[in-house]
């Protein structure tokens, strides 16, 4: 076999492309003679076979010989459909029996702990009493509706918040959180904060009710969990009711009038459904507490009916 000539291939490339044909003359004549095929080394042979093997390999897994126009390694897994899960009446009712388990858990562990004494243990065994009855009353709508009751906590509620909310005033020492200075006081907080959300709750359940008979339920229900937010804002904060009652309160709120008033509020908005903030817990080396932000259950914190067969 004759080498080709490399100095005049190298000429011919040089060759500027506005000579057409000859360019392409030089070329064929520097290279006539060359055998291509015998010009393989058969270390590049085994190379190129190599590849050649992996090549067919890739495009074997790749599900045969039908190209889908896109490069892939293996397959894909095949996505999970989401569940499809409609707000209905019966979730409604089931999120707000959650709700009620949610206090009825904090108001025992309370008492259980002995955290509170005097007047406020009396209020929270009445409260605790109430929620029992709501959770009660909420499970029989259920039921009615041909649903199956929920009789737990709401999970997500519970662990988002609930259990975070008690290790603060209880304190976790494997993971180095200390008890908090005043657990009496931070159990009241918490306890305001959830009567709050679950009156907020209900509030905002009124209008999505589809069956109109379940609407004065929810606000009988949702009245009360107001009320005892109320009433523990008051213990929290004595100074700052607006009005008398024969109830001793700060100077600067004392009203001037020979005639008690026929009720009495704490100074704040009616209604909310902003998220509610509760400080507890022990102070850190920077004097600064944990506050827990709490709020009223979201889409994705819903008991669907779904979820029983999940448990």
């Amino acid at each position: 076999m004759n080498d080709f000539n490399r100095d005049e291939l190298r000429r011919a490339l040089r060759t500027p492309a506005d000579h057409g044909t000859d360019t392409f003359g030089s070329i064929v004549k520097a290279t006539s003679g060359l055998n291509f095929a015998r010009s393989l080394s058969r270390r590049r042979f085994f190379v190129a076979g190599g590849a050649t093997v992996s090549f067919a390999a890739l495009v074997a897994a790749c599900g045969g010989s039908e190209s889908t126009g896109i490069a892939r390694l293996g397959n894909a897994p095949t996505p999970n459909e989401l569940v499809e899960a409609d707000v209905t009446d019966i979730t409604l009712l089931r999120t707000a029996t959650s709700l009620e388990h949610n206090a009825i858990f904090v108001y025992e562990a309370a008492e259980s702990a002995g955290f509170l004494t005097g007047d406020a243990a009396e209020i929270a065994k009445r409260f605790l009493d109430d929620h029992r009855a709501h959770a009660e009353a909420t499970a029989s709508l259920t039921t009615d509706l041909g649903g199956k009751a929920y009789t737990q906590p709401n999970p997500r509620l519970q662990s988002v918040y609930i259990e975070p909310a008690l290790k603060l005033i209880v304190g976790d020492e494997a993971n180095g959180v200390p008890a908090s200075d005043d657990p009496a006081a931070d159990v009241l907080a918490l306890a305001y904060a959830l009567e709050t959300i679950a009156g907020s709750t209900y509030q905002a359940y009124v209008p999505l009710l589809v069956d109109k008979s379940l609407r004065a339920a929810a606000m009988g229900i949702g009245d009360q969990e107001a009320r005892h937010a109320a009433l523990l804002g008051v213990v929290l904060n004595p100074a700052r009711l607006v009005s008398s009652m024969g109830l001793s309160i700060a100077a600067e709120y004392q009203e001037d009038t020979e005639t008690p008033a026929a009720a009495y509020a704490s100074p704040s908005a009616f209604g909310t459904q902003a998220p509610v903030p509760v400080t507890l817990g022990a102070a850190n080396e920077s004097g600064i507490r944990t506050t827990v932000n709490l709020e009223t259950p979201s889409l994705n914190s819903m008991v669907y009916e779904y979820l029983d067969a999940e448990g």
